[in-house]
């Protein structure tokens, strides 16, 4: 556990001296910019337009962060011949993995807080009142984008950079538009592509579940068993995928 932390910690740093967390900030006053700007064009609604406004930037820039920096986080690496030297140390390749992921976790998490804080700081401003259904959506934001993570680092593991960007992408399309997609008239009619939607159901993440902006937005009513039952889902998912891709990471071939 103490060599995954120190793997976390380094990695943590490594992206904090690059230029992502200096996006961040520009990101943020991109945010705070852009968000009041769009609510100046709203008429009787300024402070529900520009935290929608906030949380889609959010979820779009933690989406972008984690899917290049998760098809990156491996090959980079095994190009620059530093994951030899590590491995050669008294560490496991599955502690490596999950160090460099909880690194960049934090980073996501890190990413999530500034936006929202803006945003939620735009939102009061402008006549907005907080609820807690603001945190629960940011919360499960963060939450989408590291499953995400998961899929560009797993897919790194099996193709090139750019596939790996493709197929993340890829997933996360499918994973927000399966339910509606199962819901038009073609897919109940067809017998055999309401079968692979079933596969895709249990196969795939269900994002739309994760997604809470239109009850924020509209102030509708979420019953507890419902946030607690997707955050249940959620877990189940991500360790599933941790266990998945530290299966395919023992048994690559770094040569």
């Amino acid at each position: 556990m103490k060599q995954t932390l120190i793997v976390a910690k380094y990695t943590f740093i490594e992206v904090y001296r690059s230029k992502v967390m200096t996006s961040i900030f520009f990101l943020a006053l991109a945010v705070l910019v852009m968000t009041y700007i769009a609510s100046e064009f709203a008429y009787g609604a300024p402070a529900k337009v520009a935290l929608d406004f906030g949380l889609g930037i959010t979820t779009i820039s933690n989406l972008a962060m984690a899917i290049f920096i998760g098809s990156t986080l491996l090959n980079k690496e095994i190009e620059q011949r530093t994951l030899y030297m590590i491995l050669s140390r008294s560490i496991s390749r599955s502690s490596f993995l999950i160090g460099k992921i909880l690194g960049l976790s934090v980073v996501l998490l890190t990413n999530t807080l500034v936006l929202n804080l803006v945003s939620v700081g735009v939102y009061v401003l402008l006549g907005g009142v907080i609820s807690k259904l603001i945190f629960w959506a940011a919360y499960f934001s963060l939450i989408e984008a590291f499953i995400v993570l998961l899929f560009a680092v797993f897919f790194s593991l099996l193709t090139n950079t750019s596939l790996a960007v493709i197929y993340s992408i890829g997933i996360f399309t499918v994973g927000h538009s399966i339910n509606e997609t199962s819901k038009i008239f073609f897919a109940k009619s067809n017998p055999l592509f309401h079968s692979i939607l079933n596969v895709c159901f249990f196969m795939l993440p269900n994002f739309y579940k994760l997604n809470l902006k239109d009850f924020v937005i509209y102030q509708q009513n979420i019953s507890w068993d419902y946030l607690l039952n997707i955050q249940i889902y959620a877990i189940l998912y991500i360790v599933f995928m941790l266990l998945v891709i530290s299966q395919v990471f023992k048994a690559k071939n770094l040569d």
